[in-house]
């Protein structure tokens, strides 16, 4: 885990937001590139720029089904919902960006790198339960 943190605090330094390192760091345990796709990530940032859906979790969907799309869709992407809300509602109560935040802008700071590191975390372990390493 301290490596997906160090990984996680390197590519936020380079300006990469929570959707965007998700990708990134699949892509980068595949030693692929692929920035236009990760350029596209931008856009669920901040939870769609609106204080929506927090941009972990839709770039977790999305990193989910760079590998397998319809295990994705019918199995991975609901347990990793399902996961996110039972974790961090109970911590932060709920699971868009505008309330995980909250009205301190330190949160950004202090609370993002782990969602994002425990995240990333959580979809590697649900790609190995359908036999995907990364």
């Amino acid at each position: 885990m301290q490596d997906i943190r160090k990984n996680v605090s390197r590519l936020s330094a380079q300006g990469y937001c929570c959707s965007q390192i998700m990708v990134a760091m699949a892509l980068e345990a595949q030693n692929d590139e692929n920035p236009e796709l990760v350029n596209a990530m931008r856009a669920l940032c901040k939870g769609m720029h609106a204080g929506l859906v927090c941009g972990t979790l839709t770039g977790g969907a999305c990193l989910l089904s760079m590998f397998d799309p319809k295990a994705a869709e019918t199995e991975l992407i609901p347990r990793l919902v399902e996961w996110f809300e039972e974790t961090y509602t109970t911590s932060y109560c709920g699971t868009d960006c505008k309330t995980i935040l909250g009205d301190d802008p330190m949160n950004k700071f202090e609370r993002c790198p782990n969602i994002v590191a425990e995240t990333y975390e959580k979809c590697r372990e649900l790609l190995l339960d359908i036999g995907v390493q990364i």
